[in-house]
């Protein structure tokens, strides 16, 4: 009898080691769970929506009934973006306790910020009832996507562009624009797009502005790097404009995803004089501001433009024709192995005077120097001088 109940015990335990456990690496597919929970508790989910009030608002609403009272509802909900933290947002919702609720949250952006069109929320709830049972159900998304307008898409390699004015001709040749853009940012710096980006082109700049909350009247287009996504008001009357800004944000994007860390962000004369660099030739204003403040002595200095520009126009001006002079003189001088390099020792979270120091041997004020005399013999006669900070 002994043996019988060894062997017995030998075989079950075999049996055993075979079934995954629960709590020792072993983690059930988000379907298993929801069966799981389900058939342990008398909670049901009867509907569970969440409807975008573009560009203010997102709705979230859940209808539930159990046998017992329901007397507590959460809702979780996670943007997703590029982020080095998994950021999960928990919600206690109001609702009188019963049988049958019905309860929602209004997530209002106005006070936390929006987010770009297209962007993707994932969200769940976890329902408890009085004799403490509880459901967490399994995650959906939504897209927070501006619905004014039917919009059709074109897609080649990592760009998705979104439009709905104008023919698949135009379409395809800002998507076009886009492609050869990168290619350009490639062959001049090494910086490469290495996920995804969607473009959104409205037909006004009001179309585009009526999509924003908060948004300043000037503003032709802006890109969201953290969301990989860029809006921009192009048509047929705009379209140089709108072809040489289309690359601009475009290189922000790769900006970011080339040299993005928990630590530091590049520079901005680094990031805004790559994407001037990558529209093309300086503009003829542009220039024109650029000798006057050579000419004067007004000349900006690197350091300062270290920090964001500035709300002044005229400032702001200076600060774009300076910052693509610096990267012109980076490239022209030093080469795209260099920048690539560069931008690689950003990606690890250097400060601004070690990154350059360790690529090009020289801090800001160093750079200052050295680009102070190529833009002399570039932009101004000799006897040109003088930096203001």
């Amino acid at each position: 009898m002994l043996k019988k109940i060894t062997l017995l015990t030998v075989v079950l335990a075999l049996m055993l080691s075979l079934v995954p456990v629960a709590g020792a690496g072993y983690a059930p597919p988000m379907a298993d769970v929801w069966r799981a929970q389900s058939d342990i508790s008398s909670i049901n989910i009867a509907s569970s929506e969440a409807t975008p009030q573009f560009p203010n608002a997102l709705v979230f609403e859940l209808q539930a009934n159990s046998a017992t009272s329901i007397v507590d509802v959460r809702l979780h909900f996670r943007v997703e973006r590029d982020s080095f933290v998994r950021v999960v947002t928990e919600e206690k919702l109001s609702f009188v306790p019963s049988t049958s609720i019905s309860a929602s949250y209004l997530w209002d952006m106005r006070y936390t910020g929006s987010l770009p069109t297209g962007t993707i929320v994932d969200y769940w709830w976890t329902v408890t009832n009085s004799a403490g049972e509880k459901l967490t159900t399994a995650q959906q998304k939504v897209s927070f996507s501006d619905a004014r307008f039917t919009w059709k898409s074109l897609q080649r390699d990592k760009i998705m562009l979104y439009w709905y004015s104008g023919t698949d001709a135009f379409a395809q040749g800002l998507l076009d624009t886009s492609i050869q853009g990168l290619a350009s940012l490639e062959t001049d710096t090494g910086a490469v797009l290495s996920r995804p980006v969607s473009i959104y082109i409205y037909a006004t700049t009001d179309d585009m502005l009526g999509g924003m909350l908060f948004a300043q009247e000037w503003m032709g287009g802006g890109a969201f790097p953290n969301y990989s996504t860029i809006i921009i008001g192009i048509n047929i009357f705009n379209l140089a404009w709108g072809e040489r800004s289309l690359v601009h944000e475009l290189t922000h994007i790769v900006n970011h995803q080339m040299t993005n860390n928990p630590y530091n962000y590049i520079p901005v004369w680094l990031d805004e004089g790559l994407a001037m660099y990558a529209e093309g030739p300086l503009d003829a204003s542009y220039q024109n501001m650029l000798l006057s403040a050579l000419a004067s002595g007004k000349l900006l200095s690197v350091r300062s433009m270290a920090s964001p520009f500035s709300t002044d126009p005229d400032m702001a001006h200076q600060e774009y024709a300076q910052s693509y002079s610096l990267v012109d003189f980076l490239i022209s001088q030093y080469g795209r192995a260099k920048m690539t390099q560069l931008l690689d020792t950003f990606r690890q979270g250097s400060a601004y005077d070690a990154a350059l120091q360790a690529v090009y041997g020289f801090d800001m004020d160093g750079l200052q120097q050295e680009w102070l005399a190529f833009a002399m013999q570039k932009y101004a006669p000799p006897t040109t001088s003088g930096v203001t900070s």
